[in-house]
């Protein structure tokens, strides 16, 4: 049976990197991978001295849609991958995915050293790309400088962000950010040292009130890997604050969820079950232990070579404090799908599939 009526994931990576070790100086480490990756060559373009290819999932996303019975995936760029790989997706597979925008190749330019990044040629992209009908917000995450390695401070770093939310403003749409960290990316440092809005979830509230007619996806809900709640705590306080800030609580372990649940100033209709489908983190198993699982990247286990099984350990915690709660299924279906259908613009097969009173 189908978890829900109408299900979407708001967190899809819909690519998959393919580095050929032996033709590259790197280790095959979390660290080292994840920055060649941002340099990916498309799968069409590639040629044999292509260190890196990026090439679409497809296959296997429609595999685990049909498994767990997944109406909608959301697709969102990452690490390299394309929008014009994610848009051909969707033009193949309309009743089956939708996409964000993410400025790739002005990102790229600049990790490969051909052109200096700017927050201007960035929001040109993603207003270039939103142009589109198979893009329906920005994400995964505001843009970011991949070559950056200094702390930019937040009065500099905000007024970046207000460049992509006036995107945003202009075309309609939702607009990501980005929250958690996970453990596996061990050396040097990493977004959160350089982006204090990747840090700090908190400082939502600044663009949230602002752009007050701007939807806000907090991409992860501040629980990307790891079992540290802070960042979660965090997430959950803005989301209380602001009508326009969206919760992804699909890498939540089933306690975790009644954070924002249980708060009378979370709406219903602030959550989401996004996850972080394709990305390269496992679910990790402490029984007896608070918490009892978790998603991280654990350096000891290696690369995962495998496709890790998002969806069948998300559902189950889910599911968890579904029975917990004895929550009636009409208000499951909104967190599954029907909130999604509402914020990015999802027509569902049926109409009356969701709450809704005179």
């Amino acid at each position: 049976m189908k978890p829900g009526r109408f299900v979407v994931d708001t967190h899809v990576h819909g690519q998959r990197h393919a580095v050929r070790l032996d033709k590259s100086e790197i280790e095959a480490g979390y660290e080292d991978i994840s920055h060649v990756m941002r340099t990916a060559t498309p799968a069409d373009e590639a040629t044999e001295d292509s260190d890196v290819v990026v090439y679409p999932n497809t296959d296997r996303i429609i595999h685990d849609m049909d498994t767990y019975g997944v109406d909608r995936a959301v697709l969102l760029p990452g690490f390299g991958m394309t929008n014009e790989i994610h848009k051909q997706m969707v033009q193949d597979h309309p009743d089956r995915f939708t996409a964000l925008a993410s400025p790739v190749q002005t990102d790229k330019a600049a990790a490969r050293g051909e052109e200096e990044w700017t927050i201007e040629r960035a929001c040109e992209e993603l207003d270039d790309v939103l142009e589109a009908e198979e893009f329906v917000g920005i994400g995964e995450s505001a843009p970011t400088d991949p070559t950056r390695d200094e702390r930019i401070e937040w009065r500099e770093r905000r007024d970046e962000l207000r460049q992509a939310f006036e995107v945003a403003d202009a075309h309609d749409v939702p607009i990501s950010w980005h929250s958690g960290t996970v453990s596996g990316y061990s050396d040097g440092k990493s977004s959160l040292d350089v982006y204090p809005d990747w840090e700090d979830p908190t400082l939502v509230s600044d663009l949230a009130a602002e752009y007050s007619d701007v939807d806000i996806i907090i991409n992860h809900g501040g629980m990307q890997g790891t079992w540290h709640e802070d960042t979660v705590d965090a997430a959950c306080k803005v989301a209380a604050r602001h009508n326009n800030v969206y919760l992804e609580i699909g890498l939540y372990w089933a306690d975790l969820i009644h954070k924002p649940f249980n708060d009378p100033n979370i709406d219903l209709s602030q959550l989401l079950w996004g996850t972080d489908w394709g990305a390269s983190m496992v679910a990790h198993a402490q029984p007896n232990e608070e918490p009892p699982m978790y998603w991280d990247q654990i350096e000891s286990r290696g690369l995962p070579a495998h496709q890790p099984d998002y969806w069948g350990t998300s559902l189950r915690q889910l599911e968890k404090f579904v029975w917990d709660e004895e929550l009636p299924q009409d208000e499951f279906n909104l967190i599954l799908g029907g909130n999604a259908c509402r914020l990015l613009d999802i027509e569902p097969p049926e109409k009356r599939l969701f709450p809704e009173y005179l």
